[in-house]
C-alpha cells in the first residue's frame, strides 16, 4: 500500500487496516478543508458486488461552490468524495476494506420538487488486501471510475443507485478489477 505504508507507525500504530483507516481519515479531513466548498454531506450506501458478495460504504461529501454550463434544463457542478467501504470475505478469505478520495461532477436537471441528476467520478482507493471476496485485484492501489444516476429529495437529502468499478488500470498483474453496485442515501448538513 502506497499510501498507509508510509505513514510512520509511530505516529499511528497497530496493523495495516488501522494505517488504512487513518489514511481515510486524513483523506475525509482534506475533503472536508477543501476552500471551494459550501455543504457537507454524509453517504450512506448498502450495496453488493459483481460477484454476489456485500459491500456497507460511508461517504463525505463536499460540494463546490461552482456551476457550469447553466441553462433552462439545468447546470452542471460537483463534489469531493472521500469515503470508507467494507467488502465481504469470500470463499479465498477475510473482509477487505477500501478508502477511496475522488472528485465527482454531477449533473442537475431543473424541477420543482425532486431534481433528477446524473453523476460520474474518477479517484483513488486503496484497499487492505489484494483479494476483494473471491478476485485477485493485483495491488492494493486502485483507480476508482464511478457513474450514478439519482433524485434530490429536497434541499437536504438525495437517493440514488451507483456502480463503481476499481481496477489497477493494469498497472499490476493480474487486473480483474471489481464492482460495486449501490443504493446510496445522502443527508446534507
Amino acid at each position: 500500500m502506497i499510501l498507509s505504508s508510509s505513514i510512520p507507525s509511530i505516529l499511528i500504530p497497530g496493523d495495516r487496516i488501522s494505517r488504512m483507516v487513518a489514511a481515510g481519515l486524513v483523506m475525509a479531513c482534506l475533503a472536508l478543508a477543501a476552500p471551494s466548498v459550501n455543504a457537507t454531506q454524509v453517504l450512506l450506501a448498502p450495496g453488493v458486488t459483481s460477484e454476489g458478495g456485500g459491500t456497507a460504504s460511508l461517504g463525505i461529501g463536499r460540494n463546490w461552490n461552482l456551476r457550469w454550463f447553466e441553462s433552462n434544463t439545468g447546470y452542471l457542478g460537483g463534489y469531493w468524495h472521500a469515503g470508507y467501504t467494507w467488502w465481504e470475505g469470500g470463499q479465498a478469505g477475510d473482509a477487505a476494506h477500501s478508502v477511496s478520495f475522488s472528485p465527482v461532477l454531477v449533473y442537475t436537471f431543473n424541477a420543482e420538487n425532486w431534481r433528477p441528476f446524473v453523476e460520474f467520478g474518477i479517484g483513488a482507493a486503496l484497499f487492505s488486501r489484494q483479494m476483494v471476496g473471491d478476485k485477485n485485484l493485483g495491488s492494493s492501489a486502485h483507480f476508482e471510475d464511478r457513474f450514478g444516476a439519482g433524485l434530490r429529495l429536497g434541499e437536504r437529502s438525495t437517493l440514488m443507485f451507483r456502480v463503481i468499478h476499481y481496477s489497477n488500470a493494469g498497472l499490476a498483474s493480474p487486473n480483474q478489477g471489481i464492482e460495486s453496485w449501490s443504493l446510496v442515501f445522502g443527508r446534507r448538513f
